[in-house]
């Protein structure tokens, strides 16, 4: 019975940091956009309100560059490199109601934008 109710007590907590993560990606979805560039092939940007910016220049190519555009670490979100993809973290003004697995990752190869690093990582083989 105590366990049910620790549970129970736990379930909100664990839907509304999902929610979060969901809400996150969906802010990342919505601000992604692709284009290809005659010489310089697909060309991604990531934008997440005027806190980060991030650009992939030759999507998948040979000549795969990546731009952080703005990214600062006192904002509410930065962009960092993790295992070869770009990870859109909580930054230093963000709220502190996210859990260890808050973030979104961003593949230079697809440029696709995904819930987890691994899913992430996969896409880089």
């Amino acid at each position: 019975m105590r366990s049910l109710i620790l549970l129970a007590t736990l379930l909100p907590a664990v839907a509304f940091a999902q929610s979060l993560q969901d809400k996150l990606f969906q802010r990342a979805l919505e601000g992604t956009k692709c284009e290809q560039v005659p010489n310089n092939g697909r060309y991604c940007t990531y934008k997440f309100g005027s806190t980060v910016e991030v650009g992939i220049k030759d999507v998948g190519g040979t000549d795969t560059v990546v731009g952080f555009h703005n990214s600062n670490i006192k904002n509410e979100l930065y962009a960092v490199l993790y295992f070869g993809c770009v990870v859109i973290v909580p930054g230093e003004a963000h709220p502190r109601n996210y859990d260890i697995n808050y973030g979104v990752h961003i593949s230079p190869k697809t440029g696709l934008v995904y819930k987890t690093s691994a899913e992430c990582r996969q896409s880089l083989k």
